[in-house]
């Protein structure tokens, strides 16, 4: 699957959007394909950091062991990992700042043996949703915050 790459602009300031996106324990709130913590990620997070977490993607559960690649505060976060069902999965998250707030953007890529075929194209498109998803509950678990 060609990655994935989707920006929002948020009223939120970069540091409020930062803060929120290099948490993993407020993924729950607002990320759309996080499902639960196996292991919970340590806090603050680091480059080497490991987190094991379940996703899903339409009726597919599938734990990821993550490692943080990258992590640029307060611009850009970059987690790799492997999955049960074979997935290699990387995603980056960055923030920029934008007048009136920020910019975010989120790249998904996803390598699959799931990826192929009919229910391959289904699942694809559900990727696209969920990204939508997870940029909405961003802004509204932003909009929410003091």
């Amino acid at each position: 699957m060609a990655p994935i790459t989707m920006e929002r602009a948020l009223p939120a300031p970069p540091d409020q959007v930062w803060a929120t996106v290099s948490d993993p324990t407020t993924y729950e709130n607002w990320h759309a394909l996080h499902s639960a913590w196996v292991e919970l990620p340590p806090t603050p997070l680091a480059v080497g950091a490991r987190m094991v977490q379940k996703v899903k993607i339409a009726n597919i559960t599938d734990t990821i062991e993550f490692h943080v690649e990258t992590y640029d505060p307060p611009h850009e976060l970059v987690t790799s990992g492997s999955g049960d069902t074979g997935s290699k999965v990387s995603l980056r998250l960055s923030c920029d700042p934008r007048e009136g707030g920020s910019k975010i953007t989120i790249e998904l890529n996803v390598k699959s043996p799931l990826l192929f075929g009919p229910i391959g194209k289904a699942i694809q498109g559900t990727f696209k949703k969920q990204l939508t998803a997870t940029l909405d509950g961003l802004e509204k678990h932003l909009s929410n915050q003091p």
